[in-house]
């Protein structure tokens, strides 16, 4: 496993915010093994991934389990350090680099996935980035969470966002946006799964705390209260249940045109 340190060429390093939560990251609820199982149907037996954002590894960690053989790419090196504790022993790379200039050889993957990251990139370069990494004929994927409309789940997102009105949104069209780019603007499909698994009180609070626009935002205090608010909310539902819709999007890349051909 190596630890590579590479500098970003279009845009600065990656906000302060995620060196500070990489800890608090590690204790959110992974991706369901659905998504690992659809995603490694789209591409041969033990394939290279590219994990761009891979963040502590909740993506990396299922998809090296399974079989695949992953550089999982990460511009916060926090972030990296609890990846690696979390894949040891795995067949992962972990990479220090913005999802838009990786430095990783051309052709290097089967798949590039994008996972509930889309915000945080530009686009148009991690899309281009993407399209230069993937052999011919190789799977770029994104996926796109959105909370379900489960009563708790309606109560808490506008609790959140009473507590932080100018949280980031993760505009539409951002993810569709890199895989049109990273495909070369091949033929697009997706599907839809839902996850749904119970916290306990102690679960909800740390997801809660590994939230980018909640903790940094509001300070100790303010975030202590939210904290309280929110486990009210759930002991008045019978207990927290977290609840997303996970949109899976892919594409495959199509031939690249060289001059002479």
């Amino acid at each position: 496993m190596s630890l590579l340190a590479r500098k970003s060429v279009t845009r600065p390093a990656s906000p302060r915010v995620f060196e500070r939560l990489a800890e608090a990251y590690r204790h959110r609820p992974g991706y369901p093994d659905e998504l690992t199982l659809r995603l490694l149907a789209l591409v041969a037996e033990r394939p290279r991934v590219v994990d761009l954002g891979a963040g502590t590894g909740h993506l990396a960690l299922p998809l090296a389990r399974a079989g695949a053989r992953v550089v999982a790419v990460e511009p916060a090196r926090a972030m990296l350090e609890v990846c690696a504790e979390r894949v040891r022993g795995l067949p992962v790379t972990l990479v220090q680099a913005p999802a838009e200039a990786t430095g990783l050889p051309a052709a290097s993957a089967e798949l590039v996935v994008l996972a509930d990251v889309a915000q945080w990139v530009d686009p148009d370069a991690a899309g281009r980035e993407a399209r230069r990494l993937l052999v011919e004929e190789g799977v770029a994927a994104s996926v796109e969470a959105r909370s379900a409309a489960t009563p708790f789940m309606r109560e808490l997102e506008e609790l959140l966002g009473e507590a932080n009105p100018k949280r980031r949104p993760s505009r539409p069209g951002r993810a569709r946006q890199w895989l049109a780019l990273a495909t070369g603007r091949g033929r697009l499909q997706s599907s839809e799964l839902l996850q749904s698994l119970p916290l306990a009180p102690e679960e909800l609070e740390a997801l809660l705390r590994s939230l980018s626009f909640l903790a940094p935002a509001l300070g100790p205090a303010r975030m202590d209260a939210l904290v309280g608010r929110a486990l009210a909310l759930a002991e008045r539902h019978g207990g927290a249940r977290w609840e997303r819709v996970l949109l899976l999007s892919w594409g495959r890349s199509r031939a690249v045109r060289r001059a002479g051909r």
